[in-house]
């Protein structure tokens, strides 16, 4: 059964418990569903926080989003604060390691050493043997950039190297990464997008970090980490995003949201707190049709098959924050 079909089943079992206090096996006989289809449904209904399995009832809907954008906000704060832990390390420890002898290299290159940054990626991109793992905040891309990372990717992929990157969610807005995401995927990398992206980083076996230095300024230079210990450290940053990402196909291509009308927002806001169509009218004073029609364009700018999922996957992109 498809997706969408589920959703569907999905979304009228939980009205359906939620307007007349029903189990979900009083639902499910009710509205004639298979035992399959309500498992499935069940399921779904969990991972939208929107039934408690002790107490086999459902949670409103704007509960649930709260709790769901609660959490996900949690997570980010922790990613950020590793990532300030991790750059404490890398600007204040790690030269004491590396004097120390320990089994721990730095290599600093300030903006004024670009060239040598570069000329040092290309190495440990023809000396990697198993993997590489990249993690790319927004950025100004251009093409020959891209295609050059293209052609060397290509090389590590013939030789069997297992290529992964993380890029900002909201370079799905961008034509361009849009393209590429498509070649890349065609070529064999592998792909996903996030909301945050804390920093540049690329690794290489897990032995070798490249970190950019300023977070914010992509040409203010980096830091290049030798040593399996530390790199292990980051390679944890790394698959803990991957772990969180989506798939760039699973992402509107409006992921900041900037492409909505006030109307739409306004929509969008009041959807979250599980209001119903004819209470949104009222409020903003539109007819429930006008209300009806933006609900559809909603869950089509999201790629989504109910007002349900239109919610959460507007609560992930950080439209409703």
């Amino acid at each position: 059964m498809s997706e969408s079909t589920d959703d569907h089943v999905a979304h009228k079992l939980y009205a359906r418990m939620h307007e007349h206090g029903e189990s979900t096996t009083e639902a499910a006989e009710a509205l004639g569903f298979a035992a399959a289809d309500v498992a499935r449904a069940r399921e779904r209904l969990l991972r939208l926080r929107l039934f408690n399995p002790q107490t086999e009832t459902t949670v409103d809907s704007a509960v649930a989003l709260a709790r769901g954008l609660e959490s996900h906000h949690r997570a980010l704060d922790q990613l950020l604060e590793q990532h300030v832990m991790t750059a404490s390390l890398v600007k204040d420890y790690l030269s004491v390691a590396a004097r120390r002898g320990d089994d721990v290299r730095v290599e600093f290159y300030e903006r004024d050493r670009l060239a040598a940054l570069h000329q040092r990626i290309d190495e440990c991109a023809a000396m990697v043997k198993h993997e590489v793992a990249a993690m790319h905040p927004p950025a100004k891309w251009t093409r020959e950039g891209l295609e050059a990372a293209l052609a060397r990717s290509r090389g590590n992929l013939g030789r069997g190297v297992r290529i992964r990157s993380i890029h900002a969610q909201s370079m799905v807005n961008d034509p361009l990464i849009r393209e590429f995401f498509q070649v890349w995927l065609a070529a064999g990398l592998e792909v996903r997008v996030t909301p945050v992206v804390p920093t540049r980083m690329l690794i290489y076996d897990r032995q070798v970090a490249i970190v950019q230095s300023e977070p914010g300024d992509p040409a203010g230079g980096a830091v290049l980490i030798r040593g399996a210990l530390l790199v292990r450290s980051l390679t944890a940053l790394f698959e803990t995003l991957w772990t969180s990402a989506s798939e760039p196909q699973d992402v509107p291509r409006a992921a900041s949201g900037d492409a909505l009308t006030g109307q739409q927002t306004a929509v969008l806001r009041l959807l979250a707190t599980g209001a119903k169509d004819e209470a949104i009218a009222r409020t903003l004073g539109v007819s429930t049709r006008t209300v009806t029609r933006i609900v559809g364009e909603l869950t089509a700018l999201l790629g989504a098959g109910s007002r349900f999922q239109a919610g959460a996957r507007a609560a992930r992109l950080g439209w409703l924050d």
